[in-house]
This record gives C-alpha cells, sequence and structure tokens, in this order.
C-alpha cells in the first residue's frame, strides 16, 4: 500500500472516530458535572413526593398518581423500578443522571440529520453545557426525562419524514406520546407534531394512517389524567400557589437555561436561533414549523390561560424543559449555517466560540435544593428515628425531605399530600392506621421549655435539630378519623410553636388548614 493510500485510510478513520470520540467526551463532561450534586444537595420536597409515591407497590403508585394527584404517570413508574431495584433517594437523581445523559446524544442526532455534522457537533456541546440539565439532571423528578423525551420525540419525527413508512410513523407516534405521559406540558410539542402531520398527510387516504390514528388515540387517557391534575387546584381547593412566574418570563428563562443564559447574550442565541429555523425552513420546512409552533405556542398559550385565571399552578422554567432540544438544535443549526460560510480549516471556530459563551453565560436558572433542613446533616437524624418507629399502617404527613431520607422504611408507610384535594382522595381510601407522623422543618432548634409545652398540650413531639416530628397514635379506623387527629394535634401544638423561636409556626398552620379543608371535603369535622 502507498504512502498515499495509507495517509487517506488515516484520514478516513480520524473522521470517522472523531464524531463519536467528540460525543463520549461531552457526555462526560456532563457526567462529570452532575456527579456531585447526587450526594451532596439537599433533599427537596418535590423529590420527596416522587420518592415516597413511588416506592408503594406499583397498583398503589398508578392511583395515587393518576386518580388522587392526577397527572402524568411515566416517571413515577420508572423510579418505582428503579427503587424496587434499591430504596434510597440517591436512586431518584441517579434516574434523572441517565435521562439528562441521554439528551446530548439525542440532540447530537437530531442535529445531525436536519443540518449535518457540524450542527450535530454543535447540539451535543449545548447540551452538555446546558445550566437546565446541570441542575435538573440530578433533581429526583422527571424534568430531565422531560427533556429526553422530547429529544427523542423529535427525532424519530425528523427520522419519519426522511424515510416514511408505516413503522416509521407509528414509532414516531409512539415516541410523541412520550412527553405527554412525563409532564401534562408534553401536549404542546404533541399537538405541534400532530399539526404538521395532518398537514403533510392532507389529501392522502385516511384508510392508510387508521394504524397511526388509533396509536395517537391513547393519548386521550393521559389527558383525562392531566385534567383531574387541574382540579388540586382550583380556588375552591384553598391552596394559594405563588412563587411562580410570567409566561413569557418563564420561557425566556426556559430558552436560556437550555443555551445562552439571559440578557444580552441570550439575544445573541436568538438571533442564531432566528437563522437557524430560517436555514431549516428552507432545507426542512415540515421540522423549522414544528419547532416554531413547540416553541411560540407555549407562552401565548399559558399567557392566555393565565389571564382568564385557567392556569393557577406555579410557572418556571423546568416545566418547560421540552423546549430545550428544539431550541439547541435550532441554534445549532445557526451556527452550521455560519460555519459553513468560512474557509474549511476555520469552520469549527464559531462552534467553540458558542460553546465558551454557552459555559460561561449568566444563570437563567436557579437551583432549587438550597433549604438547608434538607441537607444530609440535618435528615440524617430524624430519619434513623423514623427507620425503628415508622411500619405498616402509618401515615407520613406531608411528603417531606426527611421522609425521604427514611427510606426504605418509609415505604412501609401511606403519604399524605399538603395538596387538599390530593388529600381528601388519599385519606378517603385510606383504612386502618396506626400512626400518623407530621414533619415539621426548623430554622431553629425546639427548646426543652417548648418541649414541655407540648407534652401540657398532650402532643407527642420528637426534636432534631432541624426537624420536629409530631406522632399521633392510633389506632385509627380510616384515613379520615387519622386525619381529624393529626388537625387537632397541630391545633393543640400551635400556640406552643408560635411562642417559640423555631419559626415552623407558618407550616405548622398551613398543614392544619390543609387537613381541614380536606376534612370539610369530606364532611368531617376539623376540631
Amino acid at each position: 500500500m502507498s504512502t498515499a493510500a495509507v495517509d487517506r485510510y488515516d484520514l478516513r478513520a480520524a473522521t470517522m472516530l472523531a464524531p463519536p470520540l467528540a460525543l463520549a467526551g461531552l457526555t462526560t463532561f456532563l457526567f462529570v458535572r452532575l456527579l456531585p450534586d447526587v450526594a451532596d444537595k439537599p433533599l427537596h420536597e418535590d423529590e420527596a413526593v416522587a420518592g415516597l409515591i413511588s416506592a408503594r407497590p406499583l397498583g398503589d403508585v398508578l392511583h395515587t398518581v393518576v386518580l388522587d394527584r392526577g397527572g402524568a404517570p411515566l416517571h413515577f413508574v420508572l423510579a418505582h423500578l428503579a427503587l424496587s431495584i434499591h430504596d434510597s433517594p440517591e436512586v431518584l437523581r441517579w434516574l434523572s443522571v441517565v435521562f439528562a445523559l441521554a439528551t446530548v446524544p439525542l440532540c447530537y442526532d437530531l442535529a445531525r440529520r436536519l443540518a449535518g455534522p457540524l450542527a450535530a457537533l454543535s447540539a451535543a456541546t449545548l447540551a452538555a453545557t446546558s445550566q437546565l440539565l446541570a441542575v435538573y439532571g440530578t433533581f429526583g423528578r422527571m424534568y430531565s426525562l422531560f427533556a429526553c423525551a422530547s429529544a427523542l420525540s423529535a427525532d424519530l419525527f425528523v427520522r419519519a419524514l426522511d424515510r416514511p413508512s408505516r413503522r416509521a410513523f407509528l414509532a414516531a407516534t409512539a415516541a410523541a406520546l412520550v412527553p405527554l405521559a412525563v409532564h401534562p406540558f408534553g401536549i404542546f410539542p404533541f399537538a405541534a407534531e400532530a399539526l404538521v402531520a395532518i398537514w403533510l398527510w392532507r389529501g392522502q387516504g385516511f384508510r392508510a394512517a387508521l394504524p397511526v390514528v388509533g396509536l395517537g388515540l391513547l393519548a386521550v387517557p393521559l389527558l383525562l389524567a392531566d385534567l383531574r391534575l387541574s382540579d388540586r387546584y382550583a380556588p375552591e381547593a384553598g391552596l394559594q400557589m405563588d412563587g411562580g412566574t410570567s409566561a413569557i418570563a418563564a420561557t425566556l428563562r426556559a430558552l436560556g437555561g437550555a443555551a445562552g443564559g439571559h440578557g444580552v447574550l441570550l439575544g445573541g442565541f436568538a438571533a442564531l436561533a432566528a437563522l437557524g429555523a430560517f436555514t431549516l425552513s428552507r432545507r426542512r420546512p415540515s421540522f423549522a414549523a414544528f419547532a416554531c409552533l413547540a416553541l411560540a405556542v407555549p407562552p401565548a398559550a399559558l399567557a392566555a390561560a393565565g389571564a382568564a385565571d385557567s392556569v393557577s399552578d406555579r410557572l418556571a422554567p423546568r416545566h418547560l424543559i421540552f423546549m430545550l432540544p428544539l431550541w439547541i438544535v435550532l441554534v445549532a443549526a445557526g451556527v452550521a449555517s455560519l460555519s459553513q460560510q468560512l474557509p474549511a480549516r476555520a469552520r469549527i471556530a464559531p462552534i467553540v466560540a458558542v460553546a465558551a459563551a454557552a459555559a460561561l453565560a449568566p444563570s437563567a436558572v436557579a437551583e432549587p435544593r438550597t433549604i438547608s433542613t434538607g441537607a444530609p446533616d440535618a435528615v440524617a437524624a430524624p430519619a434513623a428515628w423514623l427507620d425503628v418507629h415508622v411500619a405498616a399502617g402509618d401515615v407520613l404527613f406531608p411528603y417531606s425531605p426527611v421522609f425521604l431520607a427514611a427510606l426504605p422504611r418509609a415505604a412501609k408507610a401511606r403519604g399524605f399530600s399538603r395538596e387538599p384535594v390530593a388529600l381528601a382522595r388519599a385519606a378517603r381510601r385510606t383504612h386502618q392506621v396506626s400512626a400518623v407522623f407530621v414533619s415539621l422543618p426548623l430554622r431553629r432548634p425546639v427548646g426543652d421549655s417548648a418541649l414541655a409545652g407540648l407534652r401540657r398540650a398532650r402532643v407527642e413531639a420528637h426534636a432534631f435539630p432541624s426537624w420536629l416530628i409530631v406522632e399521633v397514635r392510633g389506632p385509627f379506623r380510616d384515613g379520615r378519623a387519622a386525619l381529624a387527629a393529626a388537625a387537632s394535634a397541630l391545633g393543640r401544638a400551635a400556640p406552643v410553636i408560635a411562642a417559640s423561636p423555631s419559626t415552623a409556626h407558618a407550616y405548622l398552620e398551613q398543614l392544619r388548614g390543609t387537613a381541614c379543608d380536606a376534612l370539610l371535603s369530606l364532611h368531617s369535622s376539623c376540631a
């Protein structure tokens, strides 16, 4: 073999190996970013919701999620499977890590199909440096799964457009259902994809589309579960949902958290995304229409719903994380379009510049796990105590980090929500309760005088530096009686806690108010 032939062979081998090596390196980079947060970040109440529900038997998981709470069940089912292997809070976070890492190659493949290898490299780089994935890649809820599901859905949609066949259409339809099974806002990419598909199919035979339509009808039960979720936030439920932000602000934060940060730099990324959308509209108009619909319709629809008081949930960038792969791919397509205007040797320069800008961008997403009562050293002692005292037939109220830290023992008990509607539904179907444990987070420890006052008020309480566990012993004939006893104990404890410097009084009153609202809806009294 000649020297020239050897050189050509080496060049081809290097060309073939470079993309997978780059992709592996970027995925490893994200993994290294995420790894410290799995064990070090404080546990969050939202993670406790996922963990304590998912640790229950599968039938109870589905009943709690779909009927008591309402909403999308897929993450809870996957978390149940993960917790069946190993019961610990870290398992929830490792599940999120897996889907965060999987989002990187999916963004790569999506951009490669649409705009070539330069766009693919840029998209993978932006995903690996994303602020949203850096935060929610270790958060034990559904958000990294939501981003991954959105990327998978878009990727299979493009594949079906490129190689149309019944199998490809069915795979794309099944993938489009996945975001809807992860989060109620999955309706946005699902509807956008459905509209584009219907437009492309116009004038063709309906009979050939029947298998796809039949599979798509599986969206109906998922939508019904999401409608049940909305009942939890009805005004009559008595739950004040504050702390959110406007639809436009949340969207800008979500896009900036995906890539670009905020301020002037986000404006630059928006210009790249606009260039990418324009470029794709000429070459891949179907995907460009889908991406623009999925990015533009949600803020408008949510703003209109908010103005009509139809939505009262706390909107935050994490709820719009499904936009991440679409925004990243549009930005990457814009970067690739600029790169093509440069000499071959300089084409990597825009990708490096955009990657550096994304990595150094000002934060658009706040870290939610900042409450010290969820820190490992804060939950260790009360979790050890609960590990000894919690038994089957007990109730844990509400879902809290200290109960999550008590896994696997806490899985034997039933968790009660602090949302009145879901709480009433759970209490209605609960029978034979042995004891109720109520957790109250403390900014300051409860002193001996307060504990003596609680004993005089006939409240059995167990104090730890960051937590107060109120124990209400039964047995109780059903969930209503157990909830009424817990509300009564909290009512007796309220004056004592109010006089102590623990700052737990407001949280105690909120729990008692939630319990009383649930009891009233169950036609029971609240002493």
